[in-house]
């Protein structure tokens, strides 16, 4: 009897957690096909670093041109996004 009561109260919590998990927005950091691997770069590089991919901030834009831009980590990021490097 405990089994059938334990195993209920473990289906309630599963289907309570899917419940709020099929309300949550979806991943909004997925990149579309149709960009160019320097876009890709970019993007890769605001998700990495927390930036707003929309920003026009120079200090943001010195920061990717000077130390992602050719950096090993753009490298494994690209081709974990299966881009060829």
């Amino acid at each position: 009897m405990k089994d059938i009561i334990r195993l209920s109260v473990f289906s309630l919590a599963i289907a309570g957690l899917m419940a709020v998990a099929s309300t949550m927005p979806p991943k909004t950091n997925e990149i579309p096909a149709s960009l160019t691997p320097e876009e890709i770069s970019w993007v890769e590089f605001c998700n990495h670093k927390g930036y707003d991919v929309s920003t026009e901030d120079d200090e943001i834009i010195n920061e990717f041109l000077d130390t992602w831009r050719g950096s090993t980590v753009e490298e494994e990021a690209l081709t974990r996004k299966g881009v060829e490097v």
